[in-house]
Formats: structure tokens, sequence, C-alpha cells
């Protein structure tokens, strides 16, 4: 064995308390951990938002955790909304705070359930794990919200099933289709709404094609609920993904030689990417 050389022995990181974590059907997030020793009086899980600038982070009181001796739970109700964004938990001790690594996360919830009925903001709030093995809470909040449903691409059309949650949608609805950029194109398509409530529009892929496309364009969908509504973006927050971007990849086709495919955002807002000859 060969001994290391004098001053350049280093002392090993200390472990990060793991977390294991749910969230309910009607949204409450619980966080449970078992302090690392040494660990003294701990003020609670602390919510901070990525990046820190903006909101303030949010406190919640670490409790014994009845029957598991040594574990302790904070628990965060579902009318304690959390901006938009991502917010990682970390432990505060003894006015220290510190990452929390990301353990069980109980999403079952979330899976399939019921669309959130009745007027008001829309609040979700899906636990994940970041590239560093941090555990992490990706919210929304929406003042209204299109939740997409199947999406099919064929015969140079894509057609997009959704449902309305907290948006009424009256005669002459539309989705709109804006090109990203200043002063970008946009289009306007026909929506059918069915006897549930259901939405459905086909878009016609070459209406998004350009005389002069830049490379790639990108074009963001949206709901116009009425002649004078202001949009709603169309998005996938309903389930247990909390980045779809990489999760949920879609075919593309080819429509005068350009290609297209639809895609969800890194906020998982719906989005079709039109790729013109030569870009790949």
């Amino acid at each position: 064995m060969t001994a290391m050389a004098a001053g350049t022995e280093t002392e090993a990181p200390a472990a990060r308390p793991v977390a294991d974590c749910a969230v309910d059907a009607d949204g409450v997030l619980t966080v449970d951990m078992e302090l690392p020793a040494g660990a003294g009086g701990a003020a609670g899980a602390v919510l901070r938002p990525r990046p820190a600038a903006g909101a303030q982070p949010t406190v919640v009181a670490l409790e014994p955790l009845p029957g598991a001796p040594g574990r302790l739970r904070a628990r965060l109700p579902g009318e304690r909304v959390l901006a938009e964004g991502h917010w990682e938990v970390l432990l505060e001790d003894g006015g220290r705070r510190s990452p929390v690594a990301a353990g069980l996360r109980d999403l079952r919830a979330l899976v399939d359930r019921p669309l959130p009925a009745g007027p008001g903001p829309l609040a979700v709030r899906v636990p994940y794990a970041d590239g560093g093995g941090a555990l992490v809470v990706r919210a929304w909040l929406r003042e209204g919200h299109v939740e997409a449903g199947p999406l099919r691409l064929a015969d140079g059309t894509l057609t997009v099933w959704a449902r309305p949650v907290g948006v009424a949608v009256a005669d002459g609805a539309r989705v709109l289709l804006r090109r990203r950029g200043a002063g970008g194109p946009r289009h306007e398509v026909p929506v059918r709404v069915d006897a549930s409530g259901g939405l459905r529009c086909t878009v016609e892929l070459a209406r998004l094609l350009e005389r002069e496309p830049p490379r790639a364009a990108y074009w963001d969908l949206f709901l116009l609920p009425s002649p004078t509504a202001p949009p709603v973006r169309i998005s996938r927050l309903l389930d247990d993904v909390a980045e779809r971007k990489r999760v949920f990849v879609y075919p593309h086709t080819r429509v005068a030689g350009q290609r297209v495919f639809p895609y969800y955002t890194v906020d998982n807002d719906l989005s079709i990417e039109v790729n013109a000859p030569g870009a790949g």
C-alpha cells in the first residue's frame, strides 16, 4: 500500500440527510427525514427558490413522525401556494441551511388524477431529484390552464386533445399558434368542444412553413377561450412528471422537406419545432 503524502489527507464530506416525500390528491406535500449525527434542534425544512432571487424562502416546521423514532416530518398544506418555479429543499439546523438528498418519492396520487373543478388559480407541485441528487419541488401557478392530452401526428397534421381547467370556453374559441421572436407570425385554428367539455384542434403543419424560414422555428400553442379573452397556454402539468421535455419525445414528420415535431418545453408547455432543410 502506498502511503499518502503528508498534508494530503482530506476529511470526507458530511453525508446529506436523505428525505422521502409524498404528494397526496389534495396537493399536500410531506417530507420525512432523519437528522444527521450531531445535528442540533432543527428549525425546519426550507424551500428556497432557484435562482434564489425573487420569491422568499418558505419555512416549514419539522415535527416528530409518530411510530418512527428519530424521524421528522415537514408538512406543506395545499393552501400554502408556491410561486411558479423550482424550489430546492434544505434542512435548517442551528441557523445553517444544507441541501437534502432525494429519497423515495411517492407520487401515485398525481397519476391520472381528476381535473380540478371550480374557479381560481391552479397550483401544482411535483418533487423530483436534480442532476446532483438534491430534492427539488417543481411548482406551477396558473390563473387559467389548458391540460394537453393525447397528440396525433399524421398526414401532415397535428391533432391535439385537451381539457380546460378554470377556463370558460365560449363560441368562437380557437387555438393560437405563435412563433417565438419579436413580430413573429401567428395562426389560429378552430376548436371543437365535445359533450364532456374536452377540446380538439387539428393543425395543418404546412401553415407553419415560411418562404424564408429561420434555421429552426418554435411555435407555442395557446387557447383563445373566446374572441375577446386573453390567450391561455396549453401545457401538461397534472401528473407526476416534473421535467417532461426529455421524457416525452415525439416522432417527427417531413412537410415540404422541413422536419416538424411537437414537444414539451422545460416548463411542460406544448410547442412545435420546425427545422429548415439542412438543420439536421
